[in-house]
């Protein structure tokens, strides 16, 4: 009798650590959300006669220390010549929720309508995974939920001439 009981604890042990195993595979094997899919609450669906006709989605990324000198993707964005073709849908940014008083009061007034929301984990890890890694960041989908384009902030302004015409040329070559 002595030695079933080591036995069968020895065995609960082993149970719950092969238990625990399959666990933390169930977590990994799980689809990573992707940015599209983080995206997606903000895009409104186009039917398909609309899709060439529509403005392409389009995210930033940011910090409330951004929202005080940083701020010229968001100006990008307002471009006449830019905001025909690609719609600011949503903002994420980094840091704590009591963040979003601060960088709301920040923002330009014409982002007044556009939702500002917490980033999620995943939408962190999968910028990083295309190797963006600071704030802002800007993110233009395509029409099929694909990322089009991804790109940290111009640092000059030669970089900024450089993102306009990337950013407009999106709109013209846009396809089915």
């Amino acid at each position: 009798m002595d030695v079933v009981r080591p036995f069968i604890r020895w065995s609960g042990a082993v149970v719950m650590m092969l238990l625990a195993g399959v666990a933390v595979d169930a977590v990994r094997a799980a689809p990573s959300r992707t940015i599209a899919s983080a995206m997606s609450p903000y895009i409104g669906l186009p039917d398909a006669s609309q899709t060439l006709n529509r403005p392409l989605p389009a995210a930033v990324l940011l910090q409330a220390v951004d929202c005080t000198s940083n701020l010229r993707m968001l100006h990008l964005l307002h471009r006449p010549s830019v905001r025909n073709g690609v719609r600011l849908s949503v903002l994420w940014f980094v840091g704590p929720s009591s963040d979003s008083l601060v960088i709301r009061s920040l923002l330009p007034a014409w982002t007044a309508a556009v939702p500002l929301r917490v980033a999620p984990r995943s939408l962190l890890r999968e910028l990083a995974r295309l190797g963006h890694t600071s704030t802002p960041t800007l993110v233009v989908l395509d029409h099929a939920g694909r990322v089009r384009f991804a790109s940290q902030s111009p640092r000059s302004s030669r970089e900024f001439a450089g993102l306009r015409r990337i950013v407009e040329g999106l709109t013209w070559i846009e396809e089915l």
